[in-house]
């Protein structure tokens, strides 16, 4: 049978991440670390969350979340993970556990079931082609998992697609033409630096310009607390951003990403602060960065050209409900 989750299902749930998850590609976790990430994460809710038992054993679980508080969570609910152990590992049981998860949306009135980048609630998996290598977030669904084909098969069709790229750090140098483009653009007003409050002005401007609500909040944070965060500036003027700096508990240069406000584009400031990005996470102890983006993306450019390579692609994955 199919019933909403209930305290007690923790630990057959941890063992199912860390059996079934872990052969989609999910990191292992121990058990403290799944409460934090799910379990006990402000949006997780037993209203989103079905498990499939048989014969009293959890053998599957579907989680989800929706809130006004998350980018168009007003209108869509945000699938987080779904794992099915290997006897049950079917498209009748998908099925089941998704059906389950958007009549739970409806009834919460949303009309859509979405697998994106906005869920706040962020899963850990390891970088294909790596030493365990982590990144924090799924931007979809993995193209190489029998999930993205059943997906499909039930009404949800890929809305993008985007692209895991990988850098180990270690083989990081900055490129002698950066260096020259940095001197040229100087002389045009244009340069990169750490953001100083009592110097620079127009951080919240920026931020606006770019229409990003997640940037807003989270780069606003960081320039009023102090973290190390690079600006691109025309004279004082902020005009782009990208940090934080810092390395995370797994060695990954944390990046949040890179954004231009569109007055001020077409004079460089978006390679230069990704080059100066990698060399100062490096330089603070960053083992790796990795990060995704659209497979339409000309910024693209930029990250290959610094040395990352592609490791997996997904499908952002949205179902009319």
């Amino acid at each position: 049978m199919i019933r909403n989750y209930l305290p007690q299902d923790g630990a057959a749930l941890l063992r199912l991440w860390n059996s079934a998850g872990v052969s989609m590609g999910y990191a292992p976790l121990e058990e403290k670390k799944f409460r934090e990430l799910l379990l006990e994460h402000p949006d997780f809710s037993p209203e989103f969350t079905f498990v499939l038992e048989e014969e009293g054993k959890a053998v599957g679980f579907v989680n989800g979340c929706t809130g006004d508080h998350i980018p168009r969570g007003d209108v869509r609910g945000y699938v987080s993970c779904l794992l099915l152990s290997e006897d049950y590992d079917t498209q009748e049981n998908t099925a089941a556990l998704l059906s389950a998860l958007e009549d739970a949306f409806r009834r919460a009135g949303r009309s859509c079931s979405a697998v994106t980048f906005f869920n706040p609630i962020r899963l850990p998996w390891i970088l294909p082609g790596t030493p365990g290598h982590q990144h924090n977030n799924a931007p979809g669904i993995a193209r190489d998992l029998p999930l993205y084909g059943r997906m499909l098969d039930l009404g949800y069709r890929e809305a993008a697609g985007e692209m895991a790229m990988h850098l180990d750090l270690a083989q990081y140098e900055t490129p002698a033409w950066v260096e020259k483009k940095a001197e040229k653009m100087a002389q045009e007003g244009y340069t990169v630096a750490p953001y100083d409050p009592k110097k620079h002005h127009g951080l919240r401007e920026m931020l606006e310009a770019l229409e990003n609500p997640m940037w807003i909040s989270e780069i606003t944070m960081a320039g009023e607390t102090g973290m190390e965060l690079l600006v691109g500036l025309c004279g004082d003027t902020v005009a782009g951003f990208t940090g934080p700096i810092y390395p995370e508990a797994t060695g990954r240069g944390y990046f949040a990403g890179i954004g231009v406000a569109p007055q001020f584009e077409r004079h460089g400031l978006g390679s230069l602060l990704f080059y100066r990005l990698c060399r100062q996470e490096k330089a603070a102890g960053a083992k790796y960065m990795s990060l995704f983006t659209g497979e339409e993306n000309p910024a693209q450019k930029i990250y290959l050209g610094a040395g990352f390579t592609i490791v997996r692609r997904f499908g952002v994955m949205l179902k009319e409900i």
